[in-house]
């Protein structure tokens, strides 16, 4: 009977906690069967993550209906990437880099890719991701369009295009503490200059 007890109590770790066992000399207490786990968002809730669905049809339309390769927004354009991207590459145009800024280019990663820009006031780094993270929760609040958060002496705008994630972070080449080295409307507005570089 305690040899049962003890069984017991190591498979009720994982539940918080054990009943202490019954002694000997005591009758046996009926047990219950044990509820199923609930799935939360706690720690320790491992976290699944999904391929999102691209839409690689209006990623090319958008391509066709922006800047043309040979023009001077193509200096933006990457070089010693290989393979096929995963998501639409989005590069901005028309940007400022700092004159003893490294040339832009463009690592591929397994779920899309990164790029870095260097400019005079800040390091602005655009992530792509084909990956959504779901922990099992449905029909929760619908994100915005553009979602800006300020950190010290950086920024961050993560959006959504043609099915894949994109974030942008801003990192402040020089720290005042009055205030950030780009403003929401500033981010917006590199976001927007996004053009379609590469699909499919």
């Amino acid at each position: 009977m305690r040899y049962a007890s003890v069984i017991v109590c190591l498979l009720g770790l994982a539940a918080g906690g054990c009943l202490k066992a019954p002694d000997d000399n005591q009758a046996p207490t009926e047990t219950t069967e044990e509820a199923p786990a609930q799935d939360t968002a706690g720690p320790g809730v491992a976290v699944a993550e999904v391929d999102q669905t691209i839409d690689w049809d209006a990623a090319r339309e958008a391509k066709a209906a922006g800047p043309a390769v040979d023009s001077a927004v193509s200096v933006q354009s990457v070089t010693g990437q290989t393979g096929l991207p995963q998501v639409p590459v989005l590069l901005p145009s028309g940007i400022v880099q700092a004159q003893n800024a490294r040339p832009p280019a463009l690592v591929a990663t397994p779920d899309g890719y990164f790029a870095t820009y260097q400019t005079p006031r800040y390091d602005a780094i655009v992530n792509g991701t084909k990956k959504a993270y779901s922990a099992g929760v449905s029909g929760g609040p619908a994100r915005p369009d553009m979602a800006f958060t300020l950190g010290e002496a950086s920024a961050q705008l993560s959006f959504s295009r043609f099915g894949a994630d994109y974030l942008i972070e801003f990192e402040c080449r020089q720290i005042d503490a009055a205030e950030s080295c780009i403003s929401e409307d500033e981010a917006k507005a590199f976001a927007d200059s996004l053009f379609v570089s590469q699909t499919q």
